[in-house]
């Protein structure tokens, strides 16, 4: 799981380094084997749609907002539940 995780951070174009930490020697081996895993494109999206946080305010406000004024233009209002 630790390799994944660095994987997916060396993967990222807005991460410009990763810090690890180990205790021991074959914790260090795992962490630096994450330089060897190749994530796919598939991969990277799965990963960033399973680990994404709910939208915080006022983010989620921002975009409901953008979707009325989008709707309002098309001539339609968009359904709130």
């Amino acid at each position: 799981m630790a390799q994944i995780a660095i994987a997916w951070l060396l993967h990222r174009k807005v991460v410009t380094s990763v810090i690890i930490g180990a205790k021991r020697p074959d914790q260090l081996q795992d962490n630096i084997a994450a330089t060897t895993i190749t994530l796919s494109p598939e991969d990277l999206t799965t990963l960033d749609a399973v680990s994404a946080l709910p939208p915080e305010y006022p983010g989620w406000m921002i975009e409901r907002q953008s979707s009325y004024r989008a709707g309002a233009k098309a001539g339609e209002l968009p359904k709130t539940s």
